[in-house]
């Protein structure tokens, strides 16, 4: 993955709770509800935005709310603002909060070992904090619950057990690096071992109800005896029906994910920061800081797991799984948010790039069309998107492997090493695929395959499209905050 500080990262910030607004240039009211209405309309009619919502405001007025398409096709729901929808990594925000209201109380430290509140836990080197900015060195969810019994409901207390029982080495020394990983699920089991309540119970009374989030619970505590009709995930078959993509039955961890939300309830919640915080100056400014990773490294996520800008004034995040994708921003000077969510597998090149439109009407610019860019390479075979399914060759990828000197500056260095703890990774027909990718010799970071000749690098954020010309691949890097920039691969 790539380096967590670059020229193409988004880094770091001087942080300070903003009470100001901006004098920047901002559209009114009309003008936006216009401007995003156009946009939503045409994403929708080319089918790049099937089903979802859009909710966007300033201070405490909504000035745009819409919902597209349907939450449920089998029974005919549609998709309002009101909709809850999983939000997957959503949930990270709301942990991440959650510890730092406990250390602000003082009933536990960011400092302490996390062995102090969960004495069974295998890692004493690990600190609270390493647990919310992904520094931990733990394996991510996905490898520790395969060692789990075929059929055992996924639950936070079974990823424990997995962890006490076969204590799997860490990635690297805790504070030293960063690998999206299962520490919120332990963060969320910290917030239960500290209050005595459940996780559910401890969002409710000091989330949701301040915050007036009505729709929004946890899946793990709602269980399934729920009268509520559930949104579902989907996404398009080869033949462009829509089909079922949704969450397996057994997963109710949480603390990472495993909430839901409706887009209201999220705008709610982003606004908060700087309408209604629910942290204290102080800590809510520790929050926003980017961690420092040594050696000079700032993570591109603050410890309250929120990207930003290079300024440190604009904040987002997102949620992805099966189907479900959510972006949640707010811009602490300007004091306006969106959030858009959908249930329909977005085209992976639109998510940033919707974003970005967002931001530039809220900012009072002309948004960039919505076009498909047309990224994909030859020699990637098309069922390189869901590794489990194809089982192509490490060589199909081989295309994309090497350095690109990037324009307008920087350097990314793409490799597939052997297998090790650090680099995630697919076991395939003959070989091994994990890419990793550094920026100016930064931090390694993982590197995932999402579609054919595309790839998404988690703690910058980043998008990696590729496109061919007389054979050699040209790298396009695109970050919300940033834009795209492109490189064509170093040839010795």
């Amino acid at each position: 993955m790539v380096p967590c500080r670059a020229h193409l990262a988004t880094l770091v910030l001087g942080v300070a709770v903003a009470t100001s607004t901006s004098c920047a240039t901002v559209q009114e009211g009309p003008a936006v509800v216009e401007s995003i209405d156009s946009l939503m309309a045409s994403l929708q009619e080319r089918g790049y935005f099937v089903s979802g919502a859009v909710v966007a405001g300033r201070d405490d007025e909504i000035l745009y709310e819409r919902g597209f398409g349907l939450a449920n096709v089998a029974e005919g729901v549609p998709f309002t603002p009101d909709t809850p929808a999983h939000g997957a990594s959503m949930a990270k925000t709301l942990t991440a909060t959650a510890i730092l209201m406990l250390d602000e109380e003082g009933r536990l430290r960011l400092d302490d070992p996390v062995t102090d509140y969960l004495p069974e836990f295998p890692y004493p080197e690990i600190e609270v904090r390493h647990l919310l900015d992904h520094s931990s060195g733990l394996l991510p969810e996905g490898p520790l619950l395969a060692l789990a019994p075929r059929g055992e409901v996924h639950t936070n207390q079974l990823l424990l057990d997995l962890l006490v029982e076969h204590a799997p080495p860490l990635a690297f020394t805790p504070g030293t690096g960063f690998l999206y990983s299962a520490g919120p699920v332990i963060a969320a089991t910290l917030v239960e071992r500290v209050t005595g309540v459940s996780y559910a119970s401890f969002l409710r009374e000091r989330i949701f109800e301040p915050l007036e989030m009505d729709a929004s619970f946890v899946r793990a505590a709602e269980a399934e005896e729920s009268d509520r009709v559930r949104t579902l995930g989907y996404r398009r078959s080869p033949d462009g029906t829509l089909e079922l993509f949704d969450e397996p039955a057994n997963r109710h961890e949480y603390g990472g994910t495993g909430i839901d939300y409706s887009t209201r309830d999220l705008y709610r919640w982003v606004s908060s920061f700087y309408a209604r915080p629910l942290l204290g100056e102080s800590a809510l400014r520790a929050g926003l800081e980017p961690p420092d990773l040594g050696e000079g490294q700032r993570s591109g996520i603050s410890l309250l797991n929120w990207y930003h800008s290079d300024g440190g004034r604009r904040f987002y995040f997102t949620g992805d799984s099966r189907g479900f994708y959510t972006f949640a921003y707010w811009d602490a000077d300007r004091r306006h948010a969106f959030v858009y969510m959908s249930n329909t597998l977005l085209p992976n090149w639109l998510r940033p790039r919707l974003a970005m439109a967002l931001v530039d009407i809220l900012e009072g610019r002309r948004p960039a069309p919505g076009e498909d860019p047309g990224y994909g390479l030859a020699a990637v075979p098309a069922s390189s998107w869901d590794l489990y399914a194809g089982l192509p060759s490490p060589n199909d990828f081989a295309p994309v492997l090497g350095e690109y000197e990037m324009e307008p500056a920087g350097r990314v260095t793409i490799e597939n090493p052997p297998p090790n703890w650090l680099n995630v990774g697919w076991q395939l027909r003959d070989g091994w695929f994990a890419p990793v990718v550094r920026v100016d010799g930064g931090l390694t970071l993982n590197m995932f395959p999402v579609e054919p000749g595309m790839f998404y690098v988690p703690c910058l954020d980043a998008w990696a499209g590729f496109t061919e010309s007389d054979g050699e691949p040209t790298l396009h890097w695109t970050q919300v905050f940033k834009g795209t920039s492109t490189g064509k691969r170093i040839v010795e």
